[in-house]
């Protein structure tokens, strides 16, 4: 060989070996890569350093630009950024995890029986709770009542919510415990009675007479609650959530979490508009880290379709004479409009019916006075009269819908709202 052709080999050895001068974490190559920019462009190979993308590109110029010791052949597979969920209850997912599953339930019978199996499972809990029954789901399709709970746990307290959360069914014992006047009229909510007694349904803000109940976790509970929930979420591709109604402790939880590297997840947290809560963010503002983002207040307007809280303009048509529960005062709802303003917060409200979405919006609209770019949300938005809806982009209000909620409730929703209604709900 000549000195020319070795010098030749030796030269573009050297520039070879420069392409790989730059140290990553990770390359991904072999994949399709989604980089979700507007005119739908994939590519086949990334760098990663630090936890963010260094650079995106064709599969030969990032292998030959970057080097690292974890290199994954993704086998062609597709690659998307992380999904964000825009509404969830993180922290109250991973701690259902820990409590009576009754999702799927087909029967009143079937979640008696998933409760006794539990019941026998856990002997040391004082405190008999689950989560997911849903009567539309049943033959018969009524509310339950506490009459054969108090035949099987005439001592221990039991706490079943709906699917939802809007509803409950507690025993005798359980509203023993909690002290729970039998003849109050609870704003915002309903104690259904029979015969002039509690039948042990409880409606919307009823439920919320047993929140301590809900929040006497402690903080070994709650973490690995926060845990598992970011585990299930990880897994299924989801790397932000935006957790709709927190506490302060819980928030500092997350923080202290994140700092120690356990939780990696973000999260977007709603703070539930408790005066406390409201109290503490007046003094130190809006908390946003790279991984937190603390700027919004969660209220609740009315309730859920499922449970007929929702508040509508006009009866339900499958109830006669009932237009579901309005969870607060518009003074409280304008007061919080007004402080959000001021602070520098969005407001973040749960409105499922026409009628509170109409309520809200119209206190969203005097708060905003003109601003369209704060980005307040109503929360579900299912059911909003058509003379309505321009209210939203009026003053750059965000429906936060889901459209899974039209799935679920598809089975029974027209039998709630008519047929009218239904034409122009969950849309």
């Amino acid at each position: 060989m000549s000195l020319r052709s070795t010098l030749t080999l030796a030269l573009l050895a050297l520039l070879c070996g420069c392409y790989h001068s730059e140290q990553v974490d990770l390359v991904v190559h072999n994949a399709t890569i989604h980089t979700m920019d507007e005119a739908g462009t994939t590519t086949q190979a990334m760098a990663v350093r630090d936890g963010r993308i260094v650079e995106m590109g064709p599969e030969r110029e990032i292998m030959n630009r970057y080097q690292a010791e974890n290199t994954v052949d993704a086998a062609k597979l597709h690659v998307y950024p992380g999904f964000i969920d825009g509404h969830c209850h993180f922290l109250g997912y991973g701690l259902n995890l820990q409590k009576l599953d009754l999702i799927g339930t087909k029967s009143w019978d079937e979640v008696l029986e998933r409760l006794q199996r539990f019941a026998e499972a856990h002997p040391d809990r004082e405190w008999l709770i689950g989560r997911g029954w849903d009567q539309n789901d049943w033959s018969t399709k009524d509310l339950p009542d506490n009459v054969r709970l108090n035949a099987l746990f005439p001592d221990r307290p039991v706490l079943l919510q709906r699917v939802d959360g809007h509803a409950a069914v507690v025993n005798q014992a359980a509203m023993d415990r909690v002290g729970l006047d039998p003849d109050a009229d609870i704003e915002g909510g309903l104690l259904e009675r029979k015969d002039g007694r509690p039948t042990g349904l409880l409606l919307d803000n009823a439920v919320t007479v047993f929140q301590g109940i809900f929040d006497q976790a402690d903080e070994a509970t709650k973490r690995q609650a926060l845990l598992d929930a970011q585990a299930d979420c990880l897994a299924a591709g989801l790397t932000m959530v935006c957790d709709a109604g927190l506490d302060t402790n819980t928030i500092d939880l997350i923080e202290r979490m994140h700092a120690e590297g356990v939780l990696k997840i973000r999260v977007y947290a709603m703070v539930s508009d408790a005066p406390a809560n409201l109290s503490r963010y007046a003094s130190t503002g809006p908390l946003l880290t790279d991984r937190l983002f603390v700027r919004s207040i969660k209220v609740y307007g009315d309730g859920a379709l499922g449970s007929r809280g929702a508040l509508l303009k006009e009866p339900y048509t499958d109830q006669p004479g009932h237009l579901g529960l309005q969870l607060a005062s518009e003074a409280h709802f304008r007061d919080v409009a007004a402080w959000c303003r001021e602070h520098g917060f969005q407001m973040n409200t749960h409105c499922i019916g026409d009628s509170a979405n109409a309520l809200l919006l119209s206190v969203y609209g005097d708060a905003l006075a003109g601003a369209t770019d704060l980005r307040w949300r109503i929360e579900h938005a299912q059911v909003v009269d058509p003379p309505d809806l321009g209210h939203f982009a009026e003053h750059g209000i965000i429906p936060s819908v889901q459209p899974t909620h039209a799935t679920s409730d598809g089975p029974w929703a027209e039998e709630r709202l008519g047929p009218e209604r239904i034409a122009h709900a969950y849309a």
